[in-house]
């Protein structure tokens, strides 16, 4: 297996953990939401995260799937997930922070 495809591989893995843990936390504070007035203000940034790994585990599986299957775009799939690796970590700098 190529270097870039095993790249692929651990993002995809790494995102997917990540957002099926965030996913499990979204929906506790969906459930909880009205109960505690700390947890409507953390909301906005339970959402952005988890969005921020969906939308990772999305573009990791996409580069994986192009390039395991050798497809015509998976050069530019490629360059979408180091640019929503960028973009997300900025997201998630400015979030945090």
């Amino acid at each position: 297996m190529r270097a870039i495809q095993v790249f692929n591989a651990v993002a995809l893995a790494a995102a997917a953990a990540f957002l099926s843990c965030l996913g499990v936390v979204t929906l506790i504070y969906a459930i909880y939401l009205d109960t505690e007035p700390r947890l409507r203000e953390d909301w906005p940034t339970v959402v952005t995260v988890t969005s921020v790994f969906a939308v990772l585990s999305l573009l990791a599986g996409l580069a994986f799937w192009g390039q395991r299957r050798e497809l015509p775009w998976r050069w530019p799939a490629q360059a979408l997930l180091f640019a929503g690796l960028a973009a997300g970590g900025l997201v998630l700098v400015r979030s945090l922070s």
